[in-house]
């Protein structure tokens, strides 16, 4: 793999974390679970 043209791990880790974030709150913010939200995709 050529590292100089790749995304940098911690970028894709960054990312992740925020994504699974906003979606926790927004999730909480409308009054579902995560359980809910995985099972029954809104």
């Amino acid at each position: 793999m050529d590292e100089s043209n790749s995304v940098p791990l911690w970028w894709v880790l960054l990312f992740l974390v925020l994504a699974l974030g906003i979606g926790a709150l927004v999730v909480s913010a409308v009054g579902g679970s995560l359980i809910a939200s995985v099972v029954v995709p809104a």
